[in-house]
């Protein structure tokens, strides 16, 4: 990341932060300490304001994957000046995985949740492959991250860039952070169908991911 872009993205990291700490019961677990270097940091998409949150679980320069839900325009220029990776049209998505690559590649670290509707409570929305293409064009770990706030604490809204209402979070928010995954066997499978590979990332994204939010339902804290 650029000298200048990351001092901006500090600066945004540090406001969402001290939000966080005014406004929010933001609760997070960790099954282990993350491993230095590149990595793609993955979670369910829950509410539009998944990334913000995503921004305070590493201190590592991130590049998120940004699209419609950023409806705040100051907020939307701002990211615009951090090296953010714009998925806010169709056009703007056919290039999000040569983008996030170039950045793994540079050793930064790239923040993703699938496109489309928003998962219910109950269970998630299936993953769209970007994900998967960026593994396998270039194979870093990925974090999956379970993210997830009570009911009475969810509410929507319209947003003006989207055009429809997204979900928001008020005050409760809980992320659960999940070990390391890698995937050796998709690799080769890659070699011979990419499409069967993508297909056996995606399914044990989907399994962990969920098995996160359950974690936190059961065996963590809900109220």
């Amino acid at each position: 990341m650029k000298p200048l872009s990351l001092f901006l993205h500090r600066i945004y990291r540090t406001v969402v932060k001290v939000g966080l700490a005014l406004n929010y019961d933001f609760f997070t677990w960790r099954e282990e300490d993350l491993p230095k270097g590149p990595k793609i940091f993955c979670s369910n998409h829950f509410s539009s304001s998944d990334v913000h949150f995503v921004t305070t679980l590493t201190d590592e320069p991130l590049h998120m994957v940004i699209g419609p839900a950023f409806g705040i325009p100051v907020i939307g220029s701002f990211l615009g000046w951090t090296e953010q990776i714009k998925a806010l049209s169709k056009e703007d998505r056919r290039h999000v995985v040569d983008q996030a690559v170039a950045y793994l590649k540079k050793g930064d670290s790239v923040y993703i949740f699938p496109e489309g509707g928003l998962n219910t409570q109950e269970e998630m929305m299936p993953f769209k492959q970007g994900i998967a293409e960026m593994y396998l064009s270039h194979p870093v770990p990925i974090v999956p991250i379970g993210l997830i706030a009570p009911r009475r604490r969810v509410r929507n809204k319209i947003s003006k860039t989207a055009r429809r209402e997204m979900r928001v979070v008020s005050r409760n928010y809980y992320a659960n952070i999940g070990k390391v995954m890698e995937f050796p066997e998709a690799l080769e499978v890659a070699k011979v169908d990419r499409v069967a590979a993508r297909e056996m990332i995606l399914r044990e994204l989907r399994k962990t991911i969920d098995s996160l939010i359950v974690e936190i339902k059961t065996d963590k804290f809900w109220s």
